[in-house]
């Protein structure tokens, strides 16, 4: 009897921990298709007044009046002041950083975008040597244009980035091609004192 209660208590742990993980992949999978809305609704917003400039502009085209009042419907998504945003839309943050910056009460690209990399670095250093090889440098850029909006230009900063940071290019030297330009080289670098 005693075996068996606690292979059941193991088994009941077990569930609780697969029910457990099941729910945050379920609250990552929210957060993403609340993001996704978000953007579709801005881009709607945006289709709407570009319909309404068209039409303006064919109107006048053709010798009519156009109309006087522009309508565009805008679809506003509310968030809820609790509402936890992905972080790991932000180059450099994977997972793991998103969840140790939830703890530290950054869940929001607002929160974020109003930290300095200073703070950031040290929350990543309390955290362990696991999260110290990271650089926040570039995150609280990249959450203020989330957090405004600016998806396009979001984009365009972090395709020049790498793991969070701007890429450095290598410049290297073309090699002396022969012996004269090696002994020009020397002689160049050469300093008698």
């Amino acid at each position: 009897m005693e075996k068996s209660a606690n292979q059941i208590e193991k088994n009941v742990s077990a569930s609780f921990g697969y029910v457990k993980k099941d729910m945050l992949m379920l609250n990552d999978a929210f957060s993403d298709l609340h993001d996704k809305m978000q953007h579709l609704s801005m881009n709607h917003a945006g289709l709407l007044e570009e319909i309404g400039r068209l039409r303006a502009k064919i109107a006048s085209l053709e010798g009519k009046r156009a109309p006087s009042k522009k309508i565009v419907k805008k679809i506003v998504v509310k968030k809820s002041p609790n509402k936890k945003e992905d972080l790991t839309k932000v180059e450099g943050i994977g997972p793991a950083i998103k969840n140790l910056l939830w703890k530290n009460k950054i869940d929001t690209y607002k929160i974020l975008g109003d930290k300095t990399p200073e703070e950031l670095r040290a929350i990543l250093d309390r955290a362990g040597p696991k999260f110290q090889m990271h650089n926040p440098s570039t995150w609280p850029r990249q959450a203020r244009m989330a957090a405004a909006g600016e998806w396009k230009e979001l984009k365009e900063l972090q395709d020049k980035l790498k793991g969070g940071l701007f890429e450095k290019k290598v410049v290297k030297k073309k090699a002396p091609a022969n012996k004269k330009e090696v002994k020009k080289v020397v002689k160049e670098t050469t300093t008698y004192g």
